[in-house]
């Protein structure tokens, strides 16, 4: 399958900022989608900047979507959509994450980040929802139940009907880290349409980690083979 990078020329996402895309796999068709690195979100005075990707998966196609982790610097705002359109025997592998940095090195943080990823059929009917609206203080406080010291998280989903969600599920728990930097979840989505994986982490390393385990799982249960390495 093509491997596609989508690179940006202007350095990141800023204020005010409204990034929108879509991507339609063609029926019997299969793609890879990634970036060429993490997409910074840059500071900002007052506003907030949004980002919106729309993936269609036709017929019989299979798609992944796997960007780099957003980094969010200290003052940013994003809104993140990501929607999905699942056809008939269509297969979508996507993820979506986030990791806070401050290059000041003075322990500052983001000020929120608002993420939805939304899975619906091809008339539109809702299939699953995630959504979340985390703010950087809430973060860095540690705050037991709720963050811990857990700073790091990603989604990883796999959409398809081709194949029993129990196997998927099987093969994505066996493959998460059992040590200490990471604490994960799988479960099966709703309607039998495919598994959903959330990745809390310690740190950047140990959430690329644990995301590109999901993906060589999903890859390997679906298609029988594990995906090469993409040269980043």
């Amino acid at each position: 399958m093509p491997t596609l990078y989508i690179q940006s020329c202007s350095g990141g996402i800023f204020e005010h900022d409204h990034l929108a895309w879509r991507i339609v796999a063609g029926q019997r068709t299969q793609a890879h989608i990634t970036s060429s690195a993490s997409t910074i979100v840059h500071a900002m005075e007052a506003g907030e900047a949004r980002q919106e990707v729309v993936l269609e998966a036709q017929a019989g196609s299979y798609l992944e979507y796997l960007p780099d982790p957003l980094i969010l610097f200290r003052d940013a705002r994003l809104h993140s959509r990501l929607r999905i359109r699942l056809h008939q025997d269509a297969t979508v592998l996507a993820c979506d994450s986030m990791v806070p940095h401050d290059p000041t090195g003075e322990g500052g943080t983001f000020d929120w980040i608002a993420a939805e990823l939304r899975v619906e059929d091809p008339q539109g009917t809702l299939l699953a929802r995630d959504r979340y609206r985390l703010h950087g203080n809430t973060l860095s406080r540690n705050v037991p139940g709720i963050t811990g010291s857990w700073r790091c998280q990603g989604g990883f989903i796999v959409l398809s009907r081709r194949f029993p969600a129990a196997q998927i599920i099987e093969s994505l728990r066996a493959a998460m880290p059992a040590d200490g930097d990471v604490y994960s979840g799988v479960t099966k989505l709703p309607g039998e349409c495919g598994a959903w994986v959330r990745v809390l982490a310690q740190d950047a390393c140990a959430l690329r980690e644990a995301l590109r385990r999901a993906w060589y799982s999903a890859r390997k249960s679906l298609l029988g083979a594990e995906p090469a390495p993409r040269r980043k």
